[in-house]
């Protein structure tokens, strides 16, 4: 009786601690996803397809501007007909006045996999030692890992910097439709990548 009793105790010690501090647990799984490195010069941007909503290109852009490297890669596959996310990404950027020549394209990839992986030979072809990676803050755990672990073969330097003002907020992510979907497709993919030995 005594050891049941201690057990239906500890189940409801736990519980209520579950009740308590569920936000704060639920906030720390979303910022677990988000890894920022120190911002330093480079010589490429490499921005990954994605978001709906072009905050990507709208970093790189920025990062661009500011001289932090003097060529952007745009890395994304088929989109609809004729058109990649590659391409539409170059000429967001060629609207906010990016020259066409400073802007690479790598029009085939479909997974983050693919991203680091077909994005390698173009980067090596321009003999590239450090890139800066543009992503969605909480995707930029998993593009950050497996970039690593595909470029750094080569001894290419990831700094990962994820998009600064975005519409993803860690806090509270559960109670927004969107947001809920981002964190729960992130934790699913990076399982499955662990799974396939990625």
């Amino acid at each position: 009786m005594k050891k049941l009793f201690a057990a239906l105790l500890g189940v409801l010690i736990i519980l209520a601690a579950l009740w308590l501090f569920h936000v704060p647990l639920l906030d720390a799984a979303a910022q677990r996803l988000i890894v920022q490195d120190q911002l330093a010069h480079a010589d490429g941007i490499v921005v990954l397809a994605g978001d709906g909503n072009g905050e990507r290109v709208n970093q790189a852009v920025e990062l661009y501007q500011k001289g932090y490297a003097p060529m952007l890669l745009m890395s994304g596959g088929p989109l609809a007909w004729h058109l990649t996310s590659a391409d539409w990404m170059k000429k967001q950027a060629m609207a906010q006045g990016i020259p066409a020549q400073v802007i690479l394209v790598q029009p085939k990839s479909q997974s983050t996999i693919d991203d680091a992986r077909f994005t390698l030979p173009i980067v090596k072809a321009h003999a590239w030692k450090s890139i800066i990676l543009v992503t969605s803050p909480a995707h930029s755990r998993r593009a950050r890992k497996y970039f690593k672990k595909v470029y750094g073969h080569e001894g290419i330097k990831v700094i990962s910097y994820p998009v600064q003002h975005s519409e993803f907020n860690p806090s509270g992510w559960w109670r927004r439709h969107e947001d809920t979907q981002i964190v729960i497709w992130e934790y699913v993919s990076l399982f499955y990548y662990w799974l396939k030995g990625y």
